[in-house]
Order: structure tokens, then C-alpha cells, then sequence
């Protein structure tokens, strides 16, 4: 049976970390109109990439690249948040702490931290290459 980190990490890297294999999503996004919706201005920045002569490769790489690193702040930032703290005046108000915890099945309650998260990052990497360039 998997470790519950495994198993939150390969989630991880299936949700937030796109696979450079399929490029399909690029021209895809490239298609959509400028909007002034949220992320309304995916499309313009993904033709603007195109039109200046980067690969399709190149741009899933970038967004392979930004997945990894936004995956990686979000599993410091559930194991330390105390510094998510650090430059905002709390006046005295009590720090709120947070975790990611194993819930036991029986009782709905957490039952042990899932820590060391963002150490076991790289290992995940469905390809085996722990984010190096292929």
C-alpha cells in the first residue's frame, strides 16, 4: 500500500503539474479571445508567446516549470504557517495554525500531521527525471 504522502504528492503532480507530453491545451488557449473575465487574457499571452517563435514545447515546459514551483510553495506554506504571518500586524490577535492531517475513517477526526510534503516533491515526478530538462 502506497504512503499517504505518496499518494497526496502523485495528486498533486496529476492536479497542478502539467505533463509537457500533451501540448494539445497550448493551441487550445491560444484560441480563446481576450476577455476581461478572470484569466481573460490567457489566450493573447499564449499567441503573443507563439507569434515570437517559442514552441508550443517551450510554453508547456514554462507552465510545467510554474505548476512545480506553485505546488512547492503550497506544501511549504500547509507546514509552516506561522511565517505566512510574517509582515502582517496581528494586534495581538491569536496566530491561526493550520496543517494537512490523515483523518481517521472511524471517528472524522485528524489523527496524524502529513508533513515533509514539499522534501518529496521532486521524487514525484511521474517521469522519473525529478524536473530536469528531457
Amino acid at each position: 500500500m502506497a504512503h499517504p504522502t505518496e499518494v497526496f504528492l502523485r495528486g498533486v503532480w496529476r492536479r497542478i503539474i502539467p505533463c509537457v507530453d500533451d501540448l494539445s491545451w497550448v493551441q487550445r488557449i491560444a484560441a480563446l479571445p481576450a476577455e476581461d473575465e478572470p484569466l481573460g487574457d490567457r489566450g493573447p499571452i499564449i499567441r503573443k508567446m507563439l507569434d515570437a517563435g517559442i514552441s508550443e514545447a517551450e510554453i508547456a515546459r514554462f507552465a510545467q516549470i510554474i505548476g512545480y514551483e506553485t505546488a512547492f510553495g503550497l506544501c511549504c506554506h500547509l507546514e509552516d504557517p506561522i511565517a505566512s504571518y510574517e509582515g502582517i500586524p496581528t494586534d495581538g490577535d491569536v496566530v491561526v495554525p493550520w496543517g494537512l492531517f490523515l483523518i481517521d475513517p472511524e471517528t472524522g477526526e485528524p489523527c496524524a500531521p502529513l508533513g515533509g510534503l514539499h522534501e518529496s516533491m521532486l521524487s514525484m515526478d511521474p517521469s522519473g527525471r525529478e524536473m530536469r530538462p528531457q
